[in-house]
This record gives structure tokens, C-alpha cells and sequence, in this order.
């Protein structure tokens, strides 16, 4: 649900579910084999204190992608979009990446 501000609201429940079914495709390496169709560039934005450490990351997508960018947040752990000090990179990040 979109805010009056333009925000979107984060949905835990939906969350719960995508990754109840992501964790299990990650697991059985089915979920690169899904990847390696994706033709568009493709950019992963990452917060350097993710707990999942950027290499692990980036480099099985780098192996299967053509265009692929990896853009790191320094002082940001696993979610950019509520963290003090990564909140205002992130937006930008994002918004140069997709365009407003």
C-alpha cells in the first residue's frame, strides 16, 4: 500500500512468503538457473554490513550475467530504506539507477 508521501509500505507477511519460497530455489541452484534468462542490465545495490557477505553476491551473478553492476552502501546492513545512516544514499542510489 502506497502513503500519502509516495512511500510504499513494507508488507512483512508478503516478504515472509517470497522468501519462503526463494530459500529453497537458492538452495537448489534453480533460482541462478532462472537468472541466467534475465537479458536487461541488471544492478544489485548492497549494504556493506549485510550479513550476506557481497561476494556471495555478486559473484555468481556476475558469472551469468552480461550486464551486471554491483553498487555498495557503505555504513548499511540489509536494509537500506530504514537505516539511518544508509536511508538518504540508498534513495539516491535508487533513483539514479531507475530514474524519477
Amino acid at each position: 500500500p502506497e502513503a500519502e508521501d509516495g512511500t510504499v509500505e513494507f508488507q512483512n507477511d508478503v516478504n515472509k512468503s517470497v522468501w519462503g519460497e526463494v530459500v529453497p530455489l537458492r538452495e537448489s541452484g534453480e533460482l541462478l538457473e532462472m537468472i541466467e534468462g534475465v537479458e536487461c542490465p541488471v544492478v544489485a545495490i548492497h549494504g556493506d554490513y549485510d550479513p550476506h557477505p557481497v561476494s556471495a553476491v555478486e559473484e555468481p551473478l556476475r558469472q551469468i550475467l552480461e550486464d551486471f553492476r554491483m553498487i555498495v552502501i557503505p555504513k548499511c546492513g540489509h536494509e537500506p530504506w530504514k537505516e539511518r545512516q544508509a536511508r538518504d544514499n540508498f534513495e539516491r542510489i535508487l533513483l539514479r539507477e531507475v530514474g524519477d
